[in-house]
């Protein structure tokens, strides 16, 4: 008899870094930076938002470097984001409460665009699924409160997960870790398939 196939899911340790922040700023950043940090903390905690919580348009920082075409994954003036490959990818998966909304890249002028075309990304989803007790290396930053991480460096099997991480959307955030989200295994196929998946950083996580 054929033995099971095990279960998989991924976690991303994209956040861990600055790899994938890019130079780029919008007006409201400017503007009122306590309001675009607190959309991105939301953000990163897995909550539903808006459109209005995301920049429309943004600007490369420096007057002498031109921008090229972003990875498919990064980090734009505090909204993590997308390319057009990576969006197509994700609109075919269950997204749950998530949601990719337009955001347009300008080189420094403010009116050459940055090829390529672009998406923030909400998460939009939480799960209660990390078993901190038995991930062999999993990070608690701070001894007095029940907050974790991914290591610096991360491998696979690096944190376990339960069985509920299989149910429900294909990305999402675990209430108990940081710097860090989870996507299923279709997904994570689905991104290899399209050849959007390296900036993810995707590894494997021990499914009990």
């Amino acid at each position: 008899m054929a033995r099971a196939k095990q279960p998989v899911i991924w976690i991303s340790d994209a956040m861990v870094g600055t790899a994938a922040l890019k130079g780029f700023h919008s007006d409201r950043w400017d503007n009122d930076l306590k309001f675009t940090a607190d959309a991105n903390t939301r953000n990163v905690r897995g909550e539903p938002l808006t459109a209005d919580f995301f920049p429309s348009e943004v600007f490369a920082d420096y007057k002498d470097k031109k921008e090229k075409k972003q990875p498919d994954f990064f980090m734009a003036a505090g909204a993590w984001t997308v390319s057009a490959a990576c969006a197509t990818v994700l609109r075919q998966i269950d997204l749950g409460d998530g949601n990719l909304y337009p955001v347009k890249l300008f080189q420094h002028d403010r009116a050459t665009p940055v090829e390529g075309e672009y998406y923030c990304l909400n998460f939009g989803n939480q799960k209660a699924a990390v078993l901190t007790d038995q991930s062999p290396n999993i990070d608690r930053p701070y001894e007095n409160q029940e907050v974790y991480q991914p290591p610096l460096v991360m491998k696979d099997n690096d944190i376990a997960v339960s069985a509920i991480a299989l149910d429900g959307p294909d990305i999402w955030i675990d209430t108990k870790m940081r710097r860090a989200f989870f996507v299923s295994d279709p997904l994570a196929q689905a991104l290899r398939v399209a050849k959007v998946s390296r900036p993810f950083k995707l590894r494997k996580c021990i499914v009990l």
